[in-house]
């Protein structure tokens, strides 16, 4: 299953993104395969106390908690990353660069930054998502001599993995065990928003304000940099005062 999430700061806080919140069922899978990143040290916490505590039968020796590999050696993710660029990241990528190609933006303009991510971060987020639900619902192409399932819809495999000879290796976890790793981190190493936010808290104040102010435009990936050129005048005027 593809799950595709917009991180500012996936290299170093990956493990909030690990938790997950409702509705989303909360499970995990029976070992976690992961690269040698400084990023896994959590993760690697999570998954091996969730499992020795919701599935103690399992054997670490046949069945290991992680398995941590080179990401070249991780062929299912890294063949994936080609279709999310071919299918997706081109068209994102040239949208993106129109600010720069028609001087729009300015990275040496502090709330230039802000004011970006205060506007792309949901449109991008909202075709990732989209990206997202296509790739877990599109149907796999045949192919005979493969030994793994094949002409299936990934998402229908995972929810009914025997119908395609498989077996479900998810191992449910309360909400309320999810609850207390949550706060645990919280404790250990600050909130998931101070970690996972894109700009201040002042700063999204004072951009509600104006887009509020300049109509509340409707916000496309089409219209995103008219919007921005629109709600960067107010802004650094209040910024100057």
């Amino acid at each position: 299953m593809c799950i595709v999430v917009l991180n500012p700061k996936v290299r170093v806080h990956s493990w909030y993104l690990y938790l997950p919140f409702p509705p989303l069922e909360i499970c995990i899978s029976i070992q976690m395969t992961m690269d040698k990143g400084s990023e896994i040290g959590w993760q690697y916490v999570i998954q091996d106390t969730f499992r020795t505590t919701f599935a103690p039968d399992i054997d670490p020796e046949v069945y290991p908690v992680c398995r941590l590999i080179k990401s070249v050696h991780n062929t299912i993710i890294e063949a994936f990353w080609h279709w999310l660029k071919d299918k997706l990241g081109r068209n994102l990528k040239e949208f993106i660069l129109i600010g720069k190609r028609e001087r729009i933006f300015s990275p040496d303009v502090d709330f230039h930054v802000s004011l970006f991510y205060w506007i792309f971060v949901p449109l991008l987020q909202a075709k990732l998502d989209e990206f997202r639900l296509w790739w877990n619902h599109h149907r796999v192409r045949v192919q005979i001599e493969k030994n793994m399932p094949s002409g299936h819809v990934p998402a229908d495999a995972f929810a009914h993995p025997k119908n395609f000879g498989g077996t479900d290796c998810r191992i449910s976890v309360p909400q309320a065990a999810v609850d207390d790793m949550r706060q645990m981190l919280t404790e250990e190493v600050g909130s998931r928003e101070s970690h996972l936010s894109w700009f201040s808290l002042e700063f999204a104040e004072l951009a509600e304000q104006v887009y509020l102010h300049i109509g509340k435009p409707t916000l496309t990936l089409e219209t995103a940099w008219g919007v921005f050129q629109q709600m960067a005048r107010p802004i650094a005027d209040v910024i100057e005062l």
